[in-house]
Formats: structure tokens, C-alpha cells, sequence
């Protein structure tokens, strides 16, 4: 029954404590390795970029722990469960933003070699950008964290009975401790460690799964009887939740902006001895991205097999749909000894990795853009390291409490890329304005930016009140319950099946009410499109009205190799013409004195 498997999940035992608590406790011993035993940490360039002599291997495992938090390993099978497999039509805008990253971004980024990217802002325009730049990111960070330390908490508590209000100050204060005194090569060791239990975690919960539903043909079979297996729905209405156009052009703009010009992944890049690192790098992350997200794929695959004739979410065995994997585990893996603390393990590694690797970037942001603008004198690099410490203690202790907002929201894979539009289009509107388009001034890149933040906080917050109040819902694909086991839930039969879901067709329906403003219904993935073209819209306009950027002045480094032969010609012109002008002036002045002295 409900009752003894929820029993059943208490007895986290000896060995899940020994596993879990291996993989807390040798995060730590890294954190302590390089704050303690390695002095050259205390500079500012060991604490943010490892001395710029970190190896590709470490950097690229890195990056996939920092990209594959809890929300893609939890969020994503219980997307794949509810809503079918239409999300996966991102593998497509991971190789477009690969190619972008190759061939725009990075050749940027590392011929600049900035201490901080919002540097770069203050470069093309000026110091107000950079500090405007830097504000959403840290905002960004602030919104984002507390997600993905809600999700590895959910999962504990569905395992263990611990309070999500016990364990998200535990975990945080473990990060904060490891990342404050490792810097960026504690967060990249860590980082690498924590993979391992990542990936061995989901290996084994998927070959588990294989087995104990009757394998590989059985999951196709049940997913397609079920209607789960979608990737082609090309509807292109832009209020559908997900079709192949929202997934795919949503998260190519997204993931632009969460991979791109993130300060985290470009922080890593130029710790690499060289651009061509850089770009390998890039190219086995993405790889390794495709590979986890698709692990989390196959895993929502098999719970939906397993649960096909009795769901957890309607018989009221679980509360949230964040809990099925979770839930999953206990009831399938829980018998073999280790795997329920493997599993947690992973989880938590990825809520360690995202956070750790936040915090770090953030620390060197805030220091860099406001901390050394604003104090008079120039810090030692002993107080610097020691400056960006404390900061990491104060935004970690922000994101702890924001737990608890959080946890009053919906669907975590929802939740969390509506959220991250609130920041994510206004950020990249600034870089693309920069680096694409020359004519684009400070007074458009302010203006694009405000305005997008502006309206995306009108859409989030209306969208958001909307969804918690139930006049706006998402109900997923058909769900059955009259195959669950007698004497399974004590909930009367009319509510049990008043708990299903009944849909079968392409998709899945939005449902609002009357009054739901149709702007609030939008779907989810379009938000951060939506952002970033309101801000390159508007920095355009605002630009052509008040005067486009003088070209001239304009250092080409600072435009994707694309545009910088561009730059160079007009400034090359315009330097020829000046230069004619000015030998045109000199021989008038020379015929006059000729004529003067006749």
C-alpha cells in the first residue's frame, strides 16, 4: 500500500548513509586540499580562473555537473512522465548553440581574457552597462539557485522523511563551506567527483528500470500506447505548453544565454591555456549534455511503463510530480543495498555543482564590477580572495532562504525556465548588441535591457499568480489508476479517477480561465526569446533615435570575427579619407604661401 512503501522509505540505512555521506565528505577534504594546502590560492587569479592552467578533461566534467542539475535530473523524468517526449527536441538547439559558441562567442571572449565578462560591457559602451550587466546576474543567480536546492532537497525528503527545511541550510552550508576555500579549482575537483556519482546513480536506476519492467521493447511498447513518444508535433501556435517549435527555438535562445555568455562557462573556457582548448572543451560538454539529458529521458520512459496503470501523483502516494523519481527508486531500486544512497548521492552532487559553481562566478562579479569600482584604494590580492569569500557566504545564505519560496511553486522544469526569463533575454540582448550589431549605443543597451526585464516581470509574476491560483493549468497526458493493487490508497474510487488525466491527443492542452490575460498564457519556452527580443528591439530604436555608434572609435576585438574585417574597412575608409583631407588642406595652405611670396 501507499502507507507501507512511504514507511518503507525511512529505512535509509547504514550503507546509504556511508555512500551519501562519502560524497559529502570528500567534497569537503577537496575544498580543504586547496584553501589549506595550496597558499597560491589566496590570489586572484588562482581563486577565479585556477591560474589559467586547468586541463580539458576536469573542465569539460565540470561544465556538464554545473549544466545537469537536480532540475534536469528530476524535472526532466517527470516532464517525459506528465507531458511525453517533446521536450527532447532540444538535442537539436544543443548542437546550434554549440556551433554559435565555436564561431562567435568564445573567439570574444578569449582574445579579450577579462576577469570578468561584464567587463566586456564597459568596453563596447560603458561603466553603467557593465554594472547593469552584472546586477542581472547576480539576480539571475539568486532566482536560479534556490530552485535547484529545493529539487535535490525534495528528493531527500521523499527518501529519508528529513524536512526539506532541515536539509537545504545543510547542503548549502557544505557548498558554501567547500567553494569558499577552493576557489575555482576546489569547485572544478568537486565538480568532477560529484559527476561520478551523478552518472553511476542514473546508469543504475536506468538499468534497474530496464530490468524490473521487462526491458527495453516494453518501454517502447507501454510509451507508445501511452502517447508519450512525441518529437515531431509541429504545431505553431506559440500558447501550446510544448511542440517542436516552442522546445527547440525556445531553448536554442536559452541555452545562448545559460551557456554563451554565461560567466560561469566563460570563466572555465579562459582557465584553459588556449582558444583551442577552449573550443574542445566546448565540444565535449555539449556532447556530455546530450548524453545526460538523454539519461533523464529514458528514466521518465521507464516510470511511466512502470506506472502506466496506477499513478503516483493520483492515488496520492506522492505530492508533487518532482517526487516520481524519487519515488521510483524506493520502490524498484530500494532493495538493493547502497542504491538509494547512490541515488541522493547524485542528487545532491548536481544541486552541489550548480550552486558551488554560481557562487564562485558570482564572487569574482560582484568584486570585480562593484566592489573594486566603488572602494578608492586597489586591494592586495590577499584581501580580494578574502573579499570574495565573504560574499560567497552572503549570497549562498540569500539563496537558502529563498528555499522557501520556491516550494510554493509548480512543475520544476516549468518553474525553472520561466524564472530564469525574468533575467536570461534582457543579459543576452546586451552581448548581442554588442558584439553584432556596431551601430548599438549605451543609451539603447540600457533601454533594451530595462525594458525587457520590465515586461518579463509583468509576464512571470501574472503567469506565475495565475498558475498557483489553478486559473491557469497545464493537465498532462492520459494518466490510469484501475490497475493499481487492492487496498493500494485508502482515497475513494470517484476520487481517484477524478485525480487522472484524460487527454490523448498531439500534445497537451492549456487550460485557463475567461479573465487569464492571454499574454500570461505564452508558453513557458518562449520567455527567454521574448525577453531578448524586446531588449535588441528596443536598444536599436533607442539607438537610431539617439545617435548611432561612431564606428571609428570602436576597438574590432569586441565583435564576433565575423563583423571585424567590417569594422576594420570602415575605420581603415574613414582614416584614408581624413588623411586626404588633411593633404588636400596642406597643399591649399602651401599654394597660397607659393602665391604670397610672388
Amino acid at each position: 500500500s501507499v502507507h507501507n512503501l512511504s514507511c518503507g522509505f525511512l529505512n535509509f540505512n547504514i550503507i546509504e548513509l556511508v555512500v551519501f555521506g562519502s560524497m559529502l565528505g570528500l567534497s569537503v577534504l577537496i575544498g580543504v586540499y586547496y584553501g589549506c594546502f595550496r597558499k597560491n590560492q589566496n590570489t586572484v587569479s588562482e581563486y577565479m580562473l585556477g591560474g589559467k592552467q586547468m586541463g580539458v578533461f576536469p573542465i569539460t566534467i565540470s561544465l556538464i555537473a554545473s549544466h545537469v542539475s537536480g532540475i534536469t535530473l528530476l524535472g526532466v523524468p517527470s516532464e517525459i512522465y506528465s507531458y511525453g517526449t517533446q521536450y527532447y527536441a532540444n538535442v537539436i538547439s544543443n548542437f546550434v548553440v554549440t556551433l554559435l559558441a565555436l564561431y562567435f562567442f568564445i573567439p570574444v571572449f578569449y582574445t579579450l581574457q577579462l576577469n570578468s565578462i561584464y567587463q566586456y560591457l564597459e568596453l563596447r559602451f560603458s561603466h553603467k552597462v557593465r554594472m547593469l550587466g552584472s546586477f542581472i546576474f547576480a539576480l539571475s543567480l539568486i532566482v536560479h539557485i534556490p530552485v535547484v536546492i529545493y529539487v535535490a532537497s525534495l528528493a531527500f525528503n521523499q527518501v529519508t522523511g528529513v524536512s526539506v527545511h532541515i536539509l537545504a541550510p545543510l547542503v548549502c552550508g557544505i557548498c558554501i563551506f567547500y567553494t569558499v576555500l577552493g576557489g575555482l579549482k576546489g569547485v572544478v575537483w568537486a565538480d568532477v567527483l560529484q559527476s561520478i556519482f551523478t552518472i553511476t546513480a542514473s546508469l543504475s536506476v536506468i538499468v534497474i528500470g530496464f530490468i524490473t519492467v521487462g526491458g527495453f521493447q516494453e518501454v517502447i511498447k507501454a510509451n507508445i500506447e501511452g502517447g508519450r513518444l512525441e518529437l515531431f508535433n509541429m504545431d505553431t501556435n506559440i500558447f501550446a505548453r510544448n511542440t517542436f517549435w516552442t522546445v527547440s527555438l525556445g531553448s536554442t535562445v536559452s541555452w545562448i544565454s545559460s551557456i554563451a555568455i554565461d560567466p560561469g562557462t566563460v570563466q572555465r573556457f579562459l582557465s584553459l591555456p588556449t582558444e583551442v582548448s577552449a573550443k574542445r572543451s566546448m565540444v565535449w560538454f555539449s556532447f556530455g549534455k546530450v548524453v545526460m539529458n538523454s539519461l533523464s529521458v529514458v528514466m521518465g520512459l521507464i516510470i511511466y511503463t512502470k506506472y502506466r496503470g496506477c499513478d503516483p501523483i493520483a492515488t496520492k502516494a506522492i505530492d508533487k510530480s518532482g517526487q516520481l523519481l524519487p519515488y521510483f527508486v524506493m520502490d524498484v531500486a530500494g532493495r538493493f543495498p547502497g542504491i538509494n544512497g547512490l541515488f541522493i548521492s547524485g542528487v545532491v552532487s548536481t544541486a552541489l555543482s550548480a550552486m558551488s559553481t554560481g557562487l564562485n562566478t558570482v564572487a569574482g562579479t560582484i568584486y570585480e564590477d562593484f566592489i573594486y569600482f566603488f572602494t578608492l584604494n586597489k586591494h592586495s590580492d590577499a584581501t580580494a580572495s578574502l573579499m570574495m569569500k565573504l560574499i560567497v557566504v552572503v549570497v549562498g545564505t540569500i539563496c537558502v532562504l529563498k528555499v522557501f519560496i520556491v516550494e510554493q511553486l509548480g512543475d520544476i522544469l516549468q518553474v525553472a525556465l520561466s524564472l530564469g526569463g525574468l533575467t536570461h533575454g534582457a543579459s543576452l540582448s546586451l552581448f548581442l548588441l554588442g558584439m553584432f550589431f556596431p551601430w548599438a549605443n549605451t543609451k539603447g543597451a540600457v533601454a533594451g535591457a530595462v525594458s525587457s526585464i520590465a515586461v518579463m516581470l509583468w509576464l512571470v509574476i501574472g503567469a506565475q499568480a495565475a498558475i498557483a491560483k489553478k486559473h491557469l493549468m497545464f493537465p498532462g497526458k492520459q494518466t490510469r489508476v484501475d490497475m493499481c493493487p487492492a487496498n493500494f490508497t485508502s482515497l475513494p474510487a470517484d476520487v481517484l479517477f477524478k485525480n487522472v488525466q484524460n487527454y490523448t491527443g498531439i500534445g497537451t492542452p492549456v487550460i485557463a480561465d475567461e479573465f487569464v490575460p492571454f499574454f500570461y498564457r505564452l508558453s513557458y519556452n518562449y520567455y527567454n526569446a521574448l525577453g531578448t527580443f524586446i531588449g535588441v528591439a528596443v536598444g536599436l530604436i533607442v539607438s537610431y533615435f539617439t545617435g548611432l555608434e561612431d564606428l571609428t572609435h570602436l576597438n574590432s576585438n569586441l565583435f564576433v570575427p565575423q563583423i571585424r574585417n567590417y569594422i576594420r574597412r570602415k575605420q581603415n575608409s574613414k582614416n584614408f579619407s581624413r588623411n586626404i583631407l588633411q593633404r588636400n588642406h596642406f597643399d591649399k595652405i602651401n599654394v597660397h604661401t607659393y602665391d604670397t611670396k610672388l
